[in-house]
C-alpha cells in the first residue's frame, strides 16, 4: 500500500546531505597472480613480463591524477594491499576488498580478509557472502557475461553466462560496466557488457535492489590508455569520506558510472524524482518513489550533451531524447511498480556499423549496436 503524504510532511523532504564521489571498485596490483612487477615478485615470473603492472602506491597515484576520491584494490584472493604503504596514499580513500574467482568472478568489497567456503555452490557462496556482509561489506557479480558467446534474450535462458549462479545466489551490486565498450565481444576482448545490463535487469524485474557499478579491472600498463584507473568510473552518492560511507552508498544504489574519470571529462549522469510534486527532486536513483512521479534526466561536467534513454520495466521508456549542456529531460515515471534507470550515449555510426558487420558478426556484438556511444549511466530508481 502506498502512503499519502500530508502538506506538512511533503514540505519535509529534502536532499539527504553528502557529495557525489568519483573512484573505481576493481583495480589490480602487484599482489595479484597476473600482474609482473619485477624481479622480486612473489607471485609472477619474468617469462610473463607482458603483464607489467603497477604496485599500489602507483595504483592510488594514479587515481589522484586521474580526480578520483576513491580506489578499491580488489587484487586476485589476496588482501595484501590494505597494508601496504601505499595505501589510502595521495588523498585518495582506500577501500579494501578482493576478487573472489568462485564461479564467476566476485567482488568482496570491504573484505580485510580471506572468506573461506567449502566448495562453489550456491549454498556454500550465499554462506560466504553472508559473512562478508555481517563484517559491513558488499558482495559484488563481476563481469557476469563475459565469455557468453550470444546475445542474452531471456531472463530464463542464462546459458554460458560466466556468473553460473543464476537467481540462486544473492548479489548486492553488479558490475555492469567492466572496461570500456571498446573491449568488447568478439574482438578484441570478450567483455560483455550489454549483457551483463540485460542480467541486472532481470534481477531488477524480479524485484531485486540491486546497485549497478562500473569497474576498470586495471591490471597491466600496456593498456592503461583504454583500461587504466578510472575507465570507467563509478561516482558514489556518499555521506563521508570514508570507505564505509562509499560502501553505504553503493548498497544504497546511489550509483552513476561514466565512461572516464573527471580529469578526463567524466559525465556524471543523476536519475532525480520529485515525489511530492513540489518542485524539488530530492529523490535520487536507488530511492523508492511511487508510480507516476515526476522524473528528471541530467547531466553533470562538460559538455553535459548526448542523447538520453531511459529503459524502464524491461522496455524503452524515453529513446534518443537530446540533452543539452545545463538543461535536462522531464519524463513521468510509469504508473506500475518496477523501476526505470537512464543511459547518455554519443551520436555515433550505428547504422554504418551495422550495415558493415551485422552480416559478419551478427547483433550479438556491441560493435554492432549502440552501446560502443555510451558515455554514462545510472543505478536505477524504484517504483513503489
Amino acid at each position: 500500500m502506498l502512503a499519502c503524504l500530508s502538506p506538512a510532511s511533503a514540505h519535509a523532504l529534502e536532499p539527504v546531505p553528502g557529495e557525489w564521489l568519483a573512484g573505481d571498485l576493481h583495480v589490480h596490483t602487484c599482489y595479484s597472480h597476473d600482474v609482473y612487477c619485477g624481479p622480486n615478485d612473489d607471485n609472477t615470473g619474468p617469462d610473463e613480463f607482458y603483464t607489467a603492472g603497477g604496485n599500489v602506491r602507483e595504483r592510488f597515484l594514479e587515481a589522484s591524477a586521474k580526480g578520483l576520491d576513491y580506489l578499491a584494490i580488489t587484487d586476485h584472493q589476496r588482501v595484501d594491499g590494505i597494508d601496504d604503504p601505499g595505501f589510502g596514499q595521495y588523498g585518495v580513500v582506500g577501500v579494501p576488498g578482493y576478487e573472489n574467482s568462485i564461479g564467476g568472478h566476485a567482488q568482496m568489497l570491504g573484505a580485510r580478509r580471506i572468506y573461506p567456503h567449502q566448495d562453489n555452490s550456491s549454498q556454500q557462496i550465499n554462506a560466504m557472502a553472508n559473512a562478508l556482509r555481517r563484517d559491513g561489506g558488499l558482495f559484488q557479480a563481476n563481469h557476469p557475461a563475459d565469455d557468453v558467446g550470444r546475445q542474452l534474450t531471456s531472463c530464463s535462458d542464462l546459458r554460458g553466462m560466466m556468473w553460473p549462479y543464476g537467481y540462486g545466489v544473492k548479489v548486492d551490486s553488479v558490475e555492469v560496466w567492466n572496461t570500456n565498450h571498446y573491449l568488447q565481444t568478439p574482438l578484441p576482448a570478450a567483455a560483455g557488457n550489454d549483457d551483463a545490463i540485460f542480467w541486472w535487469e532481470c534481477l531488477l524485474s524480479r524485484g531485486e535492489h540491486v546497485a549497478a557499478t562500473g569497474g576498470g579491472d586495471s591490471h597491466w600498463l600496456s593498456v592503461t590508455a583504454v583500461q587504466g584507473v578510472g575507465n570507467p568510473t563509478t561516482w558514489v552518492f556518499s555521506k563521508a569520506r570514508t570507505a564505509k560511507a562509499v560502501l553505504d552508498g553503493v548498497r544504497a544504489g546511489h550509483t552513476s558510472i561514466s565512461l572516464e574519470p573527471p580529469s578526463e571529462g567524466g559525465l556524471r549522469l543523476v536519475l532525480e524524482a520529485d515525489r511530492n510534486h513540489d518542485g524539488v527532486y530530492e529523490s535520487m536513483q536507488g530511492d523508492t518513489v511511487p508510480p507516476g512521479t515526476p522524473v528528471r534526466v541530467r547531466a553533470v561536467g562538460e559538455p553535459g550533451s548526448g542523447l538520453v534513454r531511459v529503459r524502464a520495466n524491461g522496455k524503452d521508456l524515453v529513446s534518443d531524447a537530446v540533452l543539452t549542456p545545463g538543461g535536462h529531460v522531464d519524463l513521468v515515471a510509469p504508473k506500475q511498480r518496477g523501476w526505470l534507470w537512464a543511459s547518455l550515449y554519443a551520436p555515433d555510426a550505428q547504422q554504418v556499423r551495422a550495415q558493415y558487420c551485422d552480416g559478419v558478426i551478427g547483433a550479438k556484438s556491441t560493435y554492432c549496436r549502440y552501446e560502443i556511444g555510451m558515455l554514462a549511466m545510472t543505478s536505477a530508481l524504484y517504483l513503489g
